[in-house]
């Protein structure tokens, strides 16, 4: 009993303790922000009320209201930087109420200079409001108070770009994504620069950090940049030799393993093709389409025991049509070895001259080949 009359009465001198520091001058709190206590002014209920409205009104673009809540949070919380910061932008957003920021802007900066978002927000309100040689400074600033805060080197790379020194603009992108190579603001803004500079060197760069750290771009970036198809990646590495990848570069674009074989014969690689004709065939010898891209390796390479082989399909065996790239490569085999009669007689309408072209510029290329091995020639032929 007695020591719980000390510890109660040690309690209550702490609040009457604590009573008297705050009586002396404002009073103050502690907050935990991310599991730190931190010491701080107390704010009141209305203040952070009219605050939270705000914010949520501001986020679905109705600024009068933002602006009404802002105003009543200001005068529930005089001491705020934040929320005059957040006034002063929206007031800037807002026709009605451009002449308040400048004000607002002002008192945020008598309560803090050295408070990053208030530089950046008079950064895009100087450039909203055509100043761009005064939002360029603001952000500077920014940069200066945050190097480590990507929107503010994100706007002063934008703001460098729009006041004409682009090489700046991009040397700033470039030291954001080397000291932060996952920031994936940092390597989009760097990519639609490259890209509005027709710098594709450095778009394909972008564009492969942005797919590999934000898979969700990944479709956008392989349609803006042509080496990054994924037909385009597989035939790259089959062109580098490489059949390891080229077979996960299948995979990812799906692409069905015979088609692998198909594509190497249709680039001429004869040693790729065969190899990978031979793996499919010998786990499905129904694959019409491996067994074109094999007669055509074994052709290729002058080798004409294999491709008696290859065109040798087993008997009672079921087969499996071939696809329109395995057709035109036969097509085209057909018209060296056996004539274009022969050729003409295999290939469809549909085939060399169909109501669509393809996007695939491999496809394309063979129909093209085809179409003139077809065409008559100037004796009637």
């Amino acid at each position: 009993m007695i020591r719980r009359r000390s510890s109660a009465a040690i309690l209550a001198a702490a609040i009457t303790l604590l009573g008297l520091v705050a009586g002396c001058g404002d009073p103050t709190v502690i907050r935990v922000i991310d599991g730190v206590p931190t010491q701080g002014r107390f704010i009141s209920y209305e203040a952070y009320a009219y605050y939270a409205r705000g914010t949520e009104a501001e986020a679905h673009g109705d600024l009068p209201l933002a602006i009404t809540l802002y105003r009543g949070a200001a005068e529930n919380d005089a001491k705020s930087v934040e929320v005059w910061t957040r006034l002063g932008a929206a007031s800037c957003a807002s026709p009605d109420a451009l002449a308040f920021a400048g004000e607002a802007f002002t008192r945020a900066e008598e309560l803090d200079p050295t408070y990053e978002p208030l530089a950046r927000a008079r950064a895009r309100c100087a450039a909203d409001t055509g100043h761009l040689a005064e939002a360029l400074k603001h952000a500077a600033h920014a940069v200066a108070l945050d190097p480590g805060q990507d929107e503010a080197v994100l706007l002063y790379a934008s703001l460098l770009e729009r006041t004409g020194r682009v090489a700046d603009a991009e040397r700033t992108l470039d030291a954001l994504v080397i000291e932060r190579p996952t920031s994936v603001q940092g390597w989009l803004a760097r990519y639609e620069l490259a890209l509005r500079l027709h710098d594709a060197v450095t778009a394909e760069r972008a564009a492969r950090a942005l797919r590999q750290r934000a898979p969700r771009l990944a479709t956008r970036v392989a349609a803006e940049v042509p080496a990054l198809a994924p037909l385009a990646e597989v035939d790259a590495a089959l062109r580098a030799g490489d059949l390891d990848a080229a077979r996960k570069a299948a995979r990812r674009a799906h692409l069905p393993a015979p088609e692998l074989a198909v594509r190497a014969a249709a680039l001429g690689l004869p040693r790729l093709a065969r190899d990978q004709a031979e793996l499919v065939l010998g786990a499905d010898p129904s694959s019409n389409s491996a067994r074109i891209a094999l007669a055509v390796a074994a052709d290729l390479s002058g080798d004409t025991a294999l491709l008696a082989t290859a065109l040798d399909a087993p008997k009672d065996t079921p087969t499996v049509a071939p696809s329109p790239l395995a057709r035109l490569l036969f097509t085209d085999l057909l018209g060296r070895r056996a004539g274009r009669d022969a050729a003409r007689a295999f290939a469809g309408a549909d085939l060399v001259s169909p109501d669509t072209p393809s996007s695939d510029p491999l496809l394309e290329a063979a129909r093209k080949r085809v179409r003139a091995l077809l065409a008559p020639s100037s004796k009637g032929a």
